[in-house]
């Protein structure tokens, strides 16, 4: 009952600051407000049946993935949808795609198991870390040569001008990647490293300079936001070794209070510090996943879909039908010009864009057999420690392609380090006790 009621809260509370704050403030971004009954209930009720299908109790890692899901890029993107009032296409069919979609993502690690991966036990976690960490310190270093010239700790009103800095700089394709790979990835293990094994208490330190050191190169607000919400996990919603979903809930209603009450605060004009943290929480964080959705459903219902080639594996089979990145094209259609990059969530650009609301649906297929092959990996000791390394993934699945979040943002590394790398957790700090011995034990004792 407290899951469905703070699910209810969060619903009514992110409707009003959109109604009130964001379609008014952001309509140039797709914020707009046509009110549709039809829409609207429909919306209510896809949203309210998702909230009784899902499990209240967290046991495989798919589990913790939907409801991560679900309150980040499923509500915003049904809630929006049904209040952009765009004629192109028919909203209440994109609302049921996506419901669809996520039906599959829910339901298919339940009905297709794979056998347990076996190459688990073949790297032991001392000699993988060892491993890691040298890596990790070669990878900060490189980095760090290569755009040195140009770091700085950006201001809010500097960020877009740092980011331009960084756009423009000739750079290596290696050192590209690095940006998502260490601020989605391997940044976030270390915290996670530090939070569940308290010989390695060091590496939350490490993965701090780390994560700082990538947004003074390229001044990206969710890097911030990546830090505060992987600690918010792992002390809020990890409860004696277990993920309570009503926190995880509550969790999202915390957030979008903090909202609320800024704009209640400020009489809904926020201006200065108060503008920028409503448009990080709400806009950054929560709305533009459900606005983007929306967008490119009418960008894309008089624009050639990519079929899938927007990915750097099929367009060597498909040409790909632009000559601008995929977030360009839908940014041009949207406030016109070359310049804006309008990301969006996985269901928008692999689904949408790819193969209209078939795509939706095939990107839930797709999704779901991923997830029940994690299940292999995440046996359940493992699944606080994923679900906490695993965060920023997620939350990049708001506002980039599932394709591009698995290779450039980290992804299948992330895979690998809950596969190889998951400590002893909370192991007990003992005198002369190594971490090594820790894993060993751990091992033998399973």
């Amino acid at each position: 009952m407290f899951v469905l009621l703070w699910v209810a809260v969060y619903v009514i509370m992110f409707v009003d600051i959109y109604i009130d704050w964001a379609s008014v403030s952001f309509l140039y971004l797709g914020f707009s407000y046509v009110y549709n009954e039809n829409d609207t209930v429909l919306a209510y009720c896809i949203i309210a049946a998702f909230a009784f299908i899902l499990p209240v109790s967290i046991r495989k890692y798919s589990d913790f993935f939907c409801w991560m899901l679900y309150l980040s890029i499923f509500i915003p993107s049904i809630l929006i949808v049904a209040r952009q009032g765009y004629t192109s296409f028919d909203a209440s069919w994109l609302m049921v795609s996506v419901a669809a979609s996520f039906f599959l993502v829910v339901y298919i690690p339940k009905m297709i198991h794979f056998k347990s991966y076996s190459l688990i036990r073949q790297v032991s976690v001392t000699k993988f870390f060892f491993f890691f960490l040298a890596f990790y310190l070669a990878a900060i270093a490189f980095y760090v040569a290569t755009y040195r010239e140009m770091m700085s700790f950006s201001g809010m009103s500097e960020i877009y001008d740092q980011r331009a800095r960084f756009g423009s700089a000739q750079t290596s394709t290696l050192a590209l990647y690095l940006t998502g790979w260490l601020s989605n990835a391997m940044n976030p293990y270390l915290l996670a490293i530090g939070l569940f094994d308290r010989t390695r208490r060091w590496a939350i330190a490490l993965g701090l300079v780390g994560q700082i050191l990538v947004f003074m190169a390229f001044a990206g607000k969710m890097m911030l936001v990546i830090l505060i919400v992987t600690f918010g996990f792992y002390f809020f919603v990890l409860n004696k070794g277990r993920i309570a979903t009503s926190r995880l809930a509550f969790g999202f209603v915390a957030l979008t209070f903090s909202a609320l009450a800024i704009l209640i605060a400020t009489n809904y004009q926020p201006v200065g510090p108060a503008m920028d943290a409503v448009a990080l929480i709400y806009m950054r964080t929560l709305g533009i996943q459900g606005a983007m959705t929306g967008v490119y459903a009418d960008a894309f219902s008089v624009n050639p879909l990519t079929y899938w080639s927007h990915a750097n594996i099929i367009n060597m089979i498909i040409d790909y039908p632009y000559k601008a990145p995929l977030g360009y094209v839908a940014g041009a259609h949207l406030v016109g010009g070359n310049g804006f990059n309008a990301n969006a969530n996985f269901w928008a650009t692999d689904g949408v864009a790819a193969y209209g609301l078939a795509g939706v649906v095939v990107m839930g297929v797709v999704l779901g057999l991923l997830l029940s092959l994690a299940n292999k990996v995440v046996t359940p000791d493992r699944l606080p420690f994923a679900a906490t390394v695993s965060i920023p993934f997620i939350m990049s699945l708001g506002n980039s392609s599932l394709f591009t979040s698995l290779i450039t943002g980290g992804g299948l590394i992330m895979v690998m380090m809950i596969a190889y790398g998951v400590p002893q957790p909370q192991a007990p700090r003992k005198q002369g006790v190594a971490y090594r011995e820790h894993a060993i034990s751990s091992r033998l004792s399973r």
